[in-house]
């Protein structure tokens, strides 16, 4: 008996090892290959926020103030004394090989310095390309030395109920951490302000926790399917996700070459039931037509106003854009030349599309930064939406705007009835003190 036992206990201990390819072949799920094919992508985003520490006492607040506005003047930065720097964390995805991150705007709302760190420790300084308060995602751009992994988007709307969600980010400062559930729900509101704005937010019982924010919601094929937003604060399991469809749409007004790289391509296209077609525009080139469907460009596949943005990021001025196209199941062939971006008279589109004057801020203004208002239109879209002569419109669509050329390029491709998100800031006064209060509001154009 003794030796059965001492026999079947060597041949449990000495028994084969399983084949470590075939372990391997059962364990690497579809999840575990969309993770490896993203992780990459998943950037660590560190803010450092300045922040102003008031005292108690009046006299004291009043002497601090006095001190910080000398500095300013003298030195054109914030002073050491009475100021605290509070650091958080955050994460993004990296949407193009170029350097640009898509993140929460909340992340970086309030942030000095941004700095962004990649899956293999890198760390660069980040610039601030666009954000939408309103939507709550922000686009910035780090400048690295070769191209960058990027994220693969899902098709728009592409969301099952019940199917695979995987969120990857930096919770609580735990690096490119992965957690895994299902879609809960497709069409959650979202409230600003007390108002319901969106009713399309992703929601899933895949693990949401402070630092994820910005981080990417994805299927199991590895495709971004949204951008991690918030949690239920009094719930588990149950965290928020922006569409993919919202984010794709900022990305292209954001990415645009005109405010971009300030680049001209007498091309207009639009889509349409899902094809990328030219547009009337002032004119396609010859032998172009409106209508005509966009297969390629430069030889490389373009099936989106995006993909023709990103691909746009790659040109210059002089460079010449190959162009092949169908119409009526023919092909047709066309060259066109990238030029100059000439700025659109943005006094004249700021009237026209939403009854507003703006002008510069005086040399002598002690805020600067933004547009003054001068001149609301009566019965125009800023004055339905309370605007008022005084304030200061510091963001257009996302975009910081500090000139009239800025103003011309964000609304030119606005259309009658297009939602455009204006941040505007009241400026006040009182006891020696100079505060700016931002918002942000939604005007529907005319």
């Amino acid at each position: 008996m003794r030796r059965a036992i001492g026999a079947l206990a060597a041949a449990v201990i000495f028994a084969p090892a399983a084949d470590p390819a075939t372990a391997s072949a059962r364990r690497r799920s579809p999840i575990v290959e969309a993770v490896e094919a993203v992780l990459p992508a998943v950037v660590n985003i560190g803010t450092e926020e300045l922040v102003r520490v008031v005292p108690a006492d009046p006299l004291q607040q009043f002497r601090g103030e006095l001190f910080d506005r000398l500095f300013g003047d003298f030195f054109r930065q914030p002073p050491s004394p009475g100021y605290q720097v509070r650091h958080s964390l955050g994460s993004g995805v990296i949407v193009d090989s170029l350097g640009f991150i898509l993140t929460n705007f909340h992340v970086i709302e309030r942030a000095t310095t941004v700095r962004v760190t990649l899956v293999d420790g890198r760390t660069f300084p980040a610039q601030l390309i666009a954000g939408d308060e309103l939507s709550d995602l922000a686009l910035i751009r780090i400048d690295a030395p070769e191209p960058l992994p990027e994220v693969r988007f899902a098709r728009d709307g592409d969301v099952m109920l019940g199917e695979p969600a995987i969120a990857v980010g930096h919770p609580f400062g735990l690096s490119h951490t992965v957690t895994v559930g299902v879609i809960s729900s497709r069409n959650r509101e979202a409230r600003y302000r007390g108002q319901v704005i969106f009713r399309d937010i992703l929601q899933t019982d895949a693990a949401v926790n402070p630092g994820s924010s910005g981080g990417p919601l994805l299927n199991a094929d590895g495709e971004l399917m949204g951008i991690n937003v918030a949690i239920h604060q009094e719930g588990q399991n149950i965290g928020f996700a922006v569409p993919v469809h919202r984010a794709r749409a900022l990305l292209t007004q954001w990415l645009s070459p005109r405010l971009l790289r300030h680049l001209s391509v007498r091309l207009d296209l639009e889509e349409r039931d899902g094809r990328l077609l030219v547009a009337a525009g002032d004119g396609p080139p010859a032998p172009l037509r409106a209508g005509d469907r966009i297969g390629g460009i430069n030889g490389r596949a373009v099936a989106s106003l995006l993909d023709y943005h990103r691909l746009l990021l790659r040109v210059r001025p002089g460079d010449r854009l190959r162009i092949a196209a169908e119409r009526d199941g023919r092909p047709v062939l066309a060259e066109v030349e990238v030029g100059p971006y000439e700025f659109p008279d943005g006094v004249r589109l700021a009237m026209a599309r939403l009854g507003l004057v703006l002008e510069p801020p005086a040399a002598e203004d002690p805020v600067r930064g933004g547009l003054r208002i001068s001149g609301v239109r009566e019965g125009g879209p800023a004055a339905r939406a309370g605007l008022r002569p005084g304030l200061r419109v510091t963001r257009i669509g996302g975009r910081a705007v500090g000139r009239l050329e800025e103003v011309g390029a964000t609304l030119e491709t606005v259309r009658p009835g297009d939602t455009v998100a204006l941040s505007v800031a009241a400026v006040e006064r009182a006891e020696g003190l100079i505060v700016a209060r931002t918002h942000t509001l939604a005007v529907v154009a005319e």
